[in-house]
């Protein structure tokens, strides 16, 4: 099971169960085994630019590289505190976030090397897991979370405030389609859309039940959610209407990327595999 996939310039990394690392030079037609220090499950990656990279995990791990991925650093790791972290951002090679179980979030301002700890609660008091962080045009950052809550920082994380969506679940992701717009994908094919910086909410349609792992936003403008049963569900008009483009050997989908070569990679239940997808 592969959990996250992304570009590291030319080079594309995947990251899943038992530490396994993957790249791949040749737009995913082979890849190779990264050295790594952990044999835990890896959860999201991100890369600053082509060289620095930074994966999360559990048992609080984060992991770094300086070299493209081929090899991985231990930042930090804290068994004891006994939570996933589910993902992370970041602004630039120096500044970070990585969310994740139990309302548990680490901020860097020194690319890695010290990581400050932070923990949110609802206003019930609830510590609800934080599943993705992500940046809204506005400069503010929004952290999806459980019984439809949402973070929101307009000071690059130092303070949080809570938001509530109409969706009454968990909140997995978040995107940002353009023209000030937020979007939350949650399960059972649920999305709520904000635009107003997430002051306030409605639920949107997206035609499916399935419920969403990951969400992206392509160069073209297209809105792209994946998740289990092969749901692939795209937009042209910012999540206002979706189109079912679902796979039919119904895998789990945790990252779509497309390739240079016109077809698109679908990392997942099952490995990788090579799609063709035509959102036009």
């Amino acid at each position: 099971m592969f959990l996250d996939a992304t570009r590291a310039g030319d080079r594309l990394v995947t990251i899943g169960e038992w530490g396994i690392v993957l790249y791949s030079d040749d737009e995913g037609l082979t890849w190779k085994q990264a050295a790594v220090p952990v044999d835990i499950t890896l959860t999201s990656v991100v890369f600053a630019d082509e060289k620095r990279g930074w994966i999360t995990g559990h048992d609080a791990v984060i992991l770094a590289t300086v070299d493209g991925g081929e090899t991985w650093s231990l930042q930090h790791r804290d068994p004891d505190l006994d939570v996933p972290l589910l993902n992370l951002w970041f602004a630039d090679a120096q500044r970070g976030i990585a969310v994740g179980g139990r309302g548990n979030l680490f901020r860097t301002a020194d690319g890695g090397q010290t990581w400050e700890h932070q923990a949110l609660l609802t206003a019930e008091e609830f510590d609800g897991h934080l599943f993705a962080v992500g940046r809204a045009e506005s400069g503010s950052l929004f952290l999806p979370s459980e019984k439809g809550v949402v973070y929101r920082s307009d000071d690059a994380g130092a303070s949080w405030r809570e938001l509530q969506a109409p969706y009454n679940g968990s909140l997995f992701g978040v995107v940002f389609p353009g023209a000030g717009r937020v979007v939350a994908f949650a399960m059972l094919g649920n999305v709520a859309i904000s635009d107003d910086n997430g002051e306030t909410w409605r639920m949107g349609e997206t035609g499916t039940d399935k419920s969403f792992m990951s969400g992206q936003v392509m160069a073209d403008g297209a809105v792209l959610l994946a998740g289990l049963d092969g749901a692939i569900m795209a937009s042209r008009d910012r999540a206002e209407n979706f189109m079912s483009h679902a796979l039919g050997d119904r895998m789990k989908i945790a990252r779509l990327l497309p390739t240079r070569d016109g077809q698109w990679l679908a990392f997942g239940e099952g490995g990788i595999r090579r799609i063709t997808l035509n959102l036009r």
